[in-house]
């Protein structure tokens, strides 16, 4: 969700939902958490009162940015043993694996 929010930008949370394929009372149970957590802020559409537009916070960026770094980290782990030829070939067939969907 916070990929989805940094990369994407601010969402209703119904168009979170659909961005993501999350099921509506999940989203809501998720974000609940999140902004409490102070990563997410869900604030009134001044276009339309009836929606909720979600934002991340300062610090959800930061979190999401810890995350990355750890991500990155494990993947690097993960991927040691390949020589960079073999690490781009890899990239290459996962990328074809999500460009068929």
């Amino acid at each position: 969700m916070l990929t989805s929010l940094s990369e994407q930008g601010p969402a209703s949370q119904a168009e979170l939902g659909r961005r993501l394929w999350i099921d509506r009372s999940d989203l809501h149970a998720l974000l609940a958490e999140l902004e409490q957590d102070g990563l997410v802020a869900r604030i009134r559409d001044e276009r339309d009162r009836r929606r909720n537009v979600v934002t991340l916070t300062r610090a959800g960026r930061s979190a999401l940015a810890r995350l990355d770094r750890r991500i990155d980290a494990a993947q690097d782990a993960l991927l040691e043993p390949l020589t960079p030829e073999k690490r781009r070939e890899l990239s290459r067939l996962l990328q074809k694996l999500l460009d068929v969907r």
